[in-house]
């Protein structure tokens, strides 16, 4: 049978079922057709070898390998995956086993890709281990452990800034929904924590918990930095009012896409009132 070229670049997805041969004893022709008549633009990155061929008594031929670095080499996804059929005759790079995942993945020619790689493994890593952890926590209302709750849009944590009480998001969010009491100021009341009552005045969601306050911070200012790329629909592109003014997290920007300015204001020695330059919002 005839050798399957998808086999020898690893890549076929047929596997047993292949009606080509998947056997590297086979021989194949895998040279570059179109270098040979000079017009192959993929160039180093050719998955085809690129060489040259001489007669050489009589019949025979003889081929000129042309130098890669292995730096050209692709990585052997068969290898990456576990186990390479082909061992030692696999014209793919064997990556070096990535000490956090456990693949054979690392190119050992290539530092940026592998630092790149090593840096979102261990991000991985690190948000698997988190979720593992806040299994076990439970909300401080209901009791019950937060991403066990009944639906997706339940299994979410509520994070008080100034605090480190766990509750779920909608228990945290009808307790500061809730009504005051006659007479009662709702700075105590609501936007305090229900156990320690520490003043917070915004809620964080996240589907995990943290375990340092430097994993906390994280948190808050991924989600702060988030509502920042979202457009203020109070302010509506300067056509509206937004009541929190400087303080609010979404964008406040113009149709024209400038950013409002912001008026600093403070009270200088005597009393007086100080505007400070204006910075972007």
């Amino acid at each position: 049978r005839i050798l399957c070229k998808f086999f020898v670049h690893g890549s076929c997805l047929k596997g047993e079922n292949c009606e080509y041969s998947h056997d590297s004893k086979h021989h194949a022709n895998n040279v570059c057709t179109f270098y040979l008549k000079g017009i192959c633009s993929y160039g180093t990155r050719c998955r085809y070898e690129h060489v040259r061929t001489s007669k050489r008594d009589g019949d025979h031929k003889a081929l000129n390998l042309c130098y890669t670095h292995p730096r050209e080499h692709p990585i052997c996804s068969f290898a990456a995956a576990g186990d390479c059929p082909r061992g030692s005759q696999c014209p793919h790079m064997h990556g070096d086993v990535c000490s956090t995942c456990g693949k054979k993945c690392l190119h050992p020619f290539r530092p940026e890709e592998r630092e790149e790689h090593t840096k979102e493994c261990e991000k991985k890593q690190k948000h698997i281990e988190a979720l593992k952890k806040s299994q076990e926590i439970e909300c401080s209302v209901c009791l019950d452990r937060v991403l066990s709750k009944a639906t997706p849009g339940e299994r979410k944590f509520g994070l008080l800034t100034e605090c480190h009480h766990p509750f779920c998001i909608q228990c945290i969010r009808n307790w500061r929904s809730s009504a005051p009491v006659s007479g009662m100021d709702v700075n105590s009341t609501l936007r305090a924590c229900p156990i320690c009552r520490k003043l917070s005045y915004f809620v964080v969601p996240s589907v995990v918990w943290y375990s340092s306050p430097e994993e906390k911070k994280e948190i808050i200012d991924i989600y702060k930095a988030k509502l920042r790329s979202i457009d203020c629909k109070h302010f509506n592109f300067g056509n509206g009012s937004c009541p929190f003014g400087g303080s609010c997290f979404y964008k406040h920007a113009y149709t024209d896409g400038n950013l409002e300015e912001v008026v600093v204001r403070h009270l200088g020695s005597q009393g007086e009132t100080v505007i400070a330059d204006s910075v972007a919002g």
